[in-house]
């Protein structure tokens, strides 16, 4: 949690001490506003008592009523000024976390992004990112206010009793620091525990209802419905246990302040007896203790979330220790990749022999073989995912002389045209889908890529054209368009090494040769590696390709 109090210090630290000096302004306004208005109705009461029985008295009520009304205006304000102070603090916070977050994870390996489940990245990007804001708005803000709060109280009162507000500031100085240790080593790992169950609880039930439909129709949806209720009940078990704690911790607190306000009253009451203090002035002391106690009643509650917070900021810091060393990016000139690997577990062949080729430029390279042999891991190496320095087995050399490993991936994937096996569609336009990351794209050539993967017509007919929203993920496109979208993306960008896994998945056969004719021309200048499970039907016998097989029996 350090490392984003740091960061918070670093990007809001004028704003953070302004927003302290708002926060405690009302708070010495509300306290001052209730000890000055129980001092003034006491006096008043006694006053009239006096007058009753005939003792004359002299009692200056304006200015007190000109005090209790400059509090109540300054209580108001102060609080008003503090909530839209500190929420736009709040807003820019998140804003300066979510920057480092993301930063961090354009750092990141590709493999480390993809080795994450979407559940996953879903909690750290929501429910871990706002458990954050805690750092402010309970840890930093409220016992700091508190403790201001106590520190001017106690200099107040002792222009009126020394002894009294050093006894009664040191207490619940004490009290504060006692009651924030104590919550923490008493929550701080059951409230881990919780937000790790209802991480995994998240996940559970993503995945519950992604494969609803085949747990139905296979009779298991009770079963699985079951566990998830099971790890449900023991997430609420464990929150039980949590509350449990933070209530005895404020039954402690409440005691704690109780006792010392009966300890309070009786020691104003002896004095008043022995004419050391007056009842207005006993009765104050009371009412000033009453308004600091209702800030401490909130501790235990504000720091009940702390295991919570740290587990998240523990889970984020993880994301952006990387080093933020980016540049734009230059596309390597890729002239020859070498490829030679042994030993691949996910790769069979390479298990029986030593796997060997050579992709040159101006040339089609199809690399086919059968479910499970390993053609999507052989596209994500040449991607330069899940390659490592330890990997001695592995080689990939670019241009007869560079590993891929020294090229930085920045530059090799703005040189590169990924079109993987699963369909990339985001939320929004289909404009926006296909010129994701382009700086300049003329419209002309986006209704040209259209053409060539015959998507223009279906586009020209849509209600907004290019700019019609697609829906979640493309839940309003089919899986063919998805693909040819997919495919389009690519078309409208200059790749040096085009890899294609399974270019027409979803799109008949006939389609698939015209769009492979289509975009003939705009291949052959590059380096196309082709993925099938066998050799394509929209491949002519008299186009010169580089085959590999992956396939370990062979016919």
């Amino acid at each position: 949690m350090q490392y984003w109090f740091n960061l918070l210090l670093k990007s809001q630290g004028r704003r953070l001490y302004w927003g302290i000096f708002w926060a405690f302004f009302s708070a010495v306004s509300a306290v001052a506003l209730l000890a000055l208005s129980g001092w003034f109705i006491t006096a008043t009461a006694l006053t009239g008592v006096a007058i009753t029985a005939g003792i004359f008295v002299r009692f200056d009520m304006y200015l007190p009523g000109s005090g209790i009304r400059f509090f109540a205006l300054s209580r108001t304000i102060g609080r008003y000024i503090e909530r839209i102070y500190n929420h736009d603090t709040i807003l820019r916070l998140i804003s300066a976390f979510r920057l480092r977050l993301f930063k961090g994870l354009s750092d990141l390996p590709l493999s480390e992004l993809r080795a994450t489940s979407d559940s996953e990245w879903l909690g750290k990007l929501t429910a871990d990112l706002d458990s954050l804001d805690s750092i402010l708005i309970r840890y930093t803000i409220p016992p700091i206010v508190a403790t201001l709060v106590i520190l001017t109280l106690t200099l107040f009162l002792s222009f009126i009793w020394l002894e009294l507000a050093l006894y009664l500031g040191g207490s619940m100085l004490l009290c504060i620091a006692v009651i924030i240790g104590l919550t923490i080593t008493q929550t701080k790992r059951v409230a881990a525990a919780s937000s790790l169950l209802l991480s995994e609880l998240r996940a559970d039930i993503i995945e519950h209802l992604q494969g609803a439909f085949v747990l139905q129709s296979q009779g298991l949806m009770e079963r699985h419905e079951a566990q998830i209720l099971s790890r449900l009940n023991c997430f609420n078990d464990i929150e039980k246990s949590l509350n449990s704690r933070v209530a005895n911790i404020q039954l402690l607190l409440d005691t704690i302040l109780g006792l010392v306000l009966i300890v309070l009253v009786i020691v104003g009451l002896y004095s008043v007896g022995s004419s050391s203090i007056s009842g207005p002035t006993a009765v104050m002391l009371a009412m000033l203790f009453i308004g600091v106690s209702e800030m401490l009643q909130s501790i235990p509650s504000q720091f009940s979330t702390w295991g919570k917070t740290d587990f998240s900021a523990n889970r984020l810091k993880e994301l952006v220790k990387q080093p933020h060393t980016k540049t734009d990016p230059q596309k390597v000139d890729i002239e020859a990749v070498s490829v030679r690997l042994s030993d691949h577990p996910k790769i069979p062949i390479s298990q029986k022999k030593d796997l060997v080729f050579l992709l040159a430029t101006q040339q089609l390279h199809l690399i086919y073989g059968r479910s499970g042999t390993g053609k999507s891991t052989l596209a994500n190496l040449l991607v330069g995912t899940g390659l490592s320095k330890d990997q001695e087995k592995i080689s990939i050399t670019v241009n007869a002389g560079t590993s891929l490993l020294d090229i930085a991936s920045s530059d090799w994937h703005s040189s590169l045209g990924y079109l993987d096996q699963s369909n990339a569609i985001l939320a929004g336009t289909l404009g926006y889908n296909l010129a994701l990351g382009l700086q300049t794209i003329s419209e002309g050539a986006i209704w040209h890529a259209l053409e060539m993967v015959e998507l223009d017509e279906w586009a020209n007919d849509l209600p907004q054209g290019l700019n019609t929203w697609l829906g979640e993920t493309g839940g309003k496109v089919s899986g063919g368009q998805a693909r040819r979208i997919c495919l389009c993306r690519i078309l409208l960008r200059d790749p040096k090494l085009v890899i294609l896994d399974e270019p027409f998945n979803g799109i008949d056969t006939t389609m698939a040769c015209r769009i492979w004719q289509n975009i003939a021309l705009w291949l052959d200048p590059k380096m196309v590696v082709l993925l099938t499970h066998e050799r394509p039907i929209f491949l002519s016998d008299e186009e010169t390709i580089s085959e590999v097989c992956l396939d370990v029996f062979t016919k």
